[in-house]
């Protein structure tokens, strides 16, 4: 039991009212007359006081009246808890997988449902639906990949909800680091019955064939297939940069399986060749390219120091640290590779007989860590070969990837959660108290009507 306002307690100062009454009594004392005083002296007169509770009776129930009295200012109230085990949680899937779901988990997803769990579309917005929805119609796959709908879950889920997902862990559904849940997931992996997967593909003039299982994908090619020769020409005044750019291209001739020739710059070179690498401020020379072919410049201009990064790919990941580059002047052409300021630091301009590219940096490590980066050689496969189409080096997208991410690569967070959600509620006792006082009021009425009746008949 607890009080509503305690200070109303202060009433029981009132108890000093029938302690008063019933603790000091007092009675006269009596004469006792004598014929002859002759042997007791003079004259004497003795009383007698006496203090003593009387009615005890009474004087309790006077007590328990005043105490109520009290107890009914202070507002007493029983706090009781209910459990709760209703909407605890979600239980998260595609609705385009659900009949596969729930035929091999059934078991687990009633258990979760009879205990309140709500059954949510994993799907941009977790929208809400039924068993018997997936009869009707079916949703379309995920629009989004599983890290980014992880990182929204974090912040749509109700606080203290845990979230049993029911969904596979395909690579290519997961994209970046996966953010650290702040509610308790548990993931359920969905049985897959074919789990080889083949199929064949053109990357690079090459036609590849697939084999991917969960624990890996290879792909091979037939080594008859005749390519033609890519020819490299490069003008440095030293050695410094040209290294990176050798390095790269014999990383893409071991991966393309294609013959690359790299020479130094000469008017015959220059005129024969697939790539031109002019890595220089001096002027180019002028020479006779051949159609189709790419050159590649050092832009001239004033140098400037910045602290960004670099962007050679589609992909929003990257953290290629740029640190020097040329400041942009009179851009004509389109953006390959842009700063984190949405500055084109190599800009494509398109002529009739090549295409040049103007690069506004150096492939330096002093300027950009870029030639350290993974993402070198991949940012270099198109402008080498020619197939600006072709930018997912190593057909890491390919719907048919069957490889699947490590459990222990699942994120697990440290929030416990208890699945029993408490309510509490106060329940008023005044009135049971007023009942008991008033039956109280008037057994003390009773009493002391009694006792002045009692008194009456003593007195006559």
């Amino acid at each position: 039991m607890a009080l509503l306002y305690p200070f109303g307690l202060l009433a029981l100062a009132g108890l000093i009212i029938p302690v008063l009454i019933h603790l000091w009594s007092v009675k006269q004392g009596k004469v006792l007359k004598i014929g002859s005083i002759a042997l007791l002296g003079e004259n004497a007169t003795a009383s007698s006081k006496s203090i003593k509770i009387t009615d005890l009776l009474l004087f309790i129930l006077r007590c328990l009246i005043i105490v109520l009295i009290a107890c009914v200012i202070a507002l007493p109230y029983f706090k009781t808890t209910a459990l709760n085990q209703k909407n605890k949680g979600w239980i998260l899937m595609e609705k385009a997988q659900l009949k596969q779901a729930y035929q091999t988990n059934r078991p687990s997803i009633d258990s979760l449902l009879n205990l309140g769990f709500e059954l949510r579309d994993f799907n941009s917005g977790f929208n809400k639906f039924a068993l018997k929805d997936s009869a009707l119609r079916s949703s379309a796959t995920a629009n989004l990949n599983y890290s980014s709908l992880l990182n929204q879950l974090n912040e749509q889920i109700p606080a203290g909800y845990a979230a049993h997902i029911f969904a596979d862990r395909k690579l290519l559904h997961f994209e970046g680091n996966l953010p650290k849940p702040n509610f308790s997931l548990v993931w359920n992996d969905l049985q897959v019955s074919d789990t080889l997967k083949t199929w064949t593909t053109k990357f690079l003039d090459k036609t590849y064939k697939g084999k991917s299982t969960p624990s890996f994908t290879s792909y091979s090619s037939d080594l008859t297939q005749n390519l033609p020769i890519v020819n490299v020409v490069i003008y440095e005044a030293n050695d410094n940069d040209s290294r990176y750019i050798k390095a790269a291209l014999n990383a893409i001739a071991d991966f393309t399986k294609r013959k690359i020739i790299v020479d130094n710059w000469n008017t015959l070179s220059s005129s024969k060749a697939d790539v031109l690498f002019w890595l220089s401020e001096q002027p180019i020379e002028r020479a006779k390219y051949k159609k189709g072919a790419s050159l590649i410049t050092y832009q001239k201009g004033k140098i400037i120091s910045v602290n960004s990064t670099l962007q050679v790919s589609s992909s929003p990941n990257q953290h290629i640290p740029l640190t020097k580059r040329i400041a942009p002047d009179n851009l004509k052409g389109s953006g390959v590779w842009i700063d984190g300021f949405g500055q084109p630091v190599l800009l494509k301009e398109y002529n009739s007989n090549f295409n040049h590219f103007h690069f506004y940096s150096r492939f330096n490590p002093q300027w950009t860590e870029l030639v350290w980066n993974e993402q070198f050689v991949k940012a270099l496969i198109p402008i080498v070969l020619g197939q600006s189409s072709d930018a997912n080096f190593g057909f890491e997208d390919h719907d048919a990837d069957q490889r699947v991410l490590a459990q222990r690569q699942i994120p697990v967070s440290n929030y416990k959660t208890t699945n029993v959600f408490t309510t509490h509620s106060h329940r008023d006792i005044t009135e049971w108290i007023w009942v008991i006082a008033f039956i109280f009021l008037i057994v003390e009425r009773i009493l002391s009507l009694r006792k002045k009746t009692n008194s009456g008949y003593v007195s006559s």
